[in-house]
């Protein structure tokens, strides 16, 4: 009971922070990731990791979340597929993407889904995994959005051996030292973290670590 109080109020707190974002920096934000994948000064091992995946999927941004259309566009540019994931209950499948601006269409929670006609991809054939949540730590621990999508796919995969890579990705503001963490609970292989929050008040700080609550 104790770590969905916490859950909540981390969730709380970070929607309203990424409401205060203005369009001029949710668009830097976008940019900065794309940069942040091209640069020549990232991790040699992770450049590596994404130079040489084939499949990469990612999702659409929503209700102020950082925005992977930049980083999407980039690696369409070098011929890699790019999917997205559609959800079926409580489970989600991932399709193709060729075209970012005509392949959409409004599904579940009204985010934009790949519409239904385009191919879909096999779990297993995912070499690079994008993945969104409300927080992280430094150590890859997450905090979705509560409906456990992220964590049943990769958890699937994971028991097979057949687990992409997974970077999560978010602003500055996101990252708190430590979360509630439950068994089920999907860890991502590393963090990238976009900072745009020099006008907005940051107060991460606050960690809602059980003695601080």
């Amino acid at each position: 009971m104790r770590d969905a109080i916490l859950k909540s109020q981390i969730r709380s707190s970070i929607r309203e922070q990424r409401s205060l974002l203005s369009a001029e920096q949710t668009d830097d934000g976008k940019e900065i990731l794309k940069e942040n994948f091209m640069s020549r000064e990232l991790d040699p091992e992770l450049r590596s990791i994404i130079s040489s995946a084939k499949c990469v999927a990612l999702y659409k941004a929503v209700n102020g979340e950082l925005s992977c259309d930049g980083v999407t566009e980039y690696l369409m540019s070098l011929n890699k597929t790019v999917c997205f994931p559609r959800v079926k209950g409580d489970t989600m499948d991932f399709y193709e993407i060729k075209d970012m601006n005509m392949d959409f269409s409004t599904g579940a929670y009204n985010i934009p889904e790949p519409r239904k006609e385009m191919r879909k991809i096999q779990p297993e054939d995912i070499d690079l995994m994008i993945v969104p949540a409300v927080a992280f730590t430094d150590d890859g621990i997450r905090l979705g959005q509560g409906g456990g999508y992220y964590d049943r796919f990769l958890n699937a995969l994971a028991a097979k051996n057949k687990a992409p890579y997974t970077i999560g990705v978010c602003y500055d503001f996101q990252m708190y030292s430590a979360l509630p963490v439950e068994k089920h609970d999907y860890a991502v292989d590393c963090v990238l973290c976009v900072c745009v929050t020099d006008t907005i008040e940051d107060d991460t700080d606050e960690d809602f670590t059980e003695e601080e609550v």
